[in-house]
């Protein structure tokens, strides 16, 4: 497909490259490999490259300027399977211009499998594009006033006092922040919609003392779920029918950061009715004497 007198390109999220896309292939090309759509979590991942990251968004739009104004367009493969884009910038004549010539931007789409469904986007300008996309997949959500505050968030703190600890810092320092964010390591046994008991004890209070400072904390859920017997999301998943299954019908057994875990089924909307219930502060389980906060 090519974006007839176009130069910039861009879109395709996520890469660690620049908003306008670079070329993959002939003449100068940029970079020697095409652009990869292929969602993985790559840890201390390198910059300029057209290497995948954590997501992948087959959309692509082209925007230029000239004496007449500016012009758009924009398309959408639609096809989850992994996907490889290469990008080629050409020159072009103008037949109707003795000096100017016009860039022009081929792009060669290849997925490992699945249909193929490509929505053309003509413009013809960007919010008439971005309304039609978002007529197709979906707008999104109206964001929480905290959430487009300052964020503080690493790998990982490792208990209560820490965490106060920076948040304290913070004011000592007079840096402003909004929300702090906790990774994985807060759970017990990386077992989500739990707290370790020796770690976080009373989270409750925790969350009274960042209260006081009018900030707010997230804690990461991710959607596999650890295999355990005795885990109460793993068991009421599984108990009523969550979760992804393999194509002879038994639960996929994948492996993540709890070990042996299953996905769940956010395809069903029983499954994504369900997964919304679990929100509640009051369903984080501490296990110190049988409470739950």
């Amino acid at each position: 497909m090519t974006f007839v007198g176009y130069e910039h390109v861009y879109g395709i999220p996520e890469h660690a490259a620049p908003f306008s896309l670079k070329s993959t292939s002939s003449g100068p090309a940029e970079y020697s490999e095409p652009y990869r759509l292929y969602n993985l979590d790559v840890f201390e991942y390198d910059l300029d490259t057209p290497a995948s990251l954590y997501g992948g968004i087959p959309f692509m739009y082209a925007h230029k300027k000239d004496s007449t104004g500016s012009s758009d367009a924009a398309l959408l493969w639609l096809n989850a399977a992994e996907t490889w884009i290469d990008v080629t910038k050409n020159e072009k004549r103008n037949p109707l211009s003795f000096t100017s010539r016009q860039k022009s931007t081929h792009t060669h789409w290849v997925s490992e499998s699945g249909a193929l469904d490509l929505l053309v986007f003509l413009g013809p300008d960007s919010k008439s594009i971005f309304k039609h996309y978002g007529e197709l997949t979906g707008y999104t959500a109206l964001p929480p006033l905290f959430s487009i505050g300052h964020h503080q968030c690493r790998w990982n703190y490792l208990n209560e006092e820490d965490v106060l600890s920076v948040d304290a810092k913070f004011d000592e320092h007079d840096m402003p922040y909004d929300t702090i964010w906790l990774d994985i390591e807060y759970t017990d046994d990386k077992q989500y919609f739990t707290w370790d008991p020796q770690k976080f004890p009373d989270p409750e209070k925790m969350l009274e003392k960042l209260d006081t400072n009018k900030r707010k904390l997230v804690a990461i859920i991710d959607p596999h779920i650890k295999r355990k017997e005795d885990y109460w999301v793993h068991k009421e998943g599984e108990k009523k029918d969550m979760m992804v299954k393999n194509a002879d019908g038994n639960v996929y057994d994948g492996w993540c950061w709890p070990g042996s875990s299953s996905w769940v089924d956010f395809t069903s909307q029983k499954a994504r009715e369900w997964w919304n219930t679990l929100f509640k502060f009051d369903k984080f389980k501490v296990h110190i004497s049988q409470t739950a906060y």
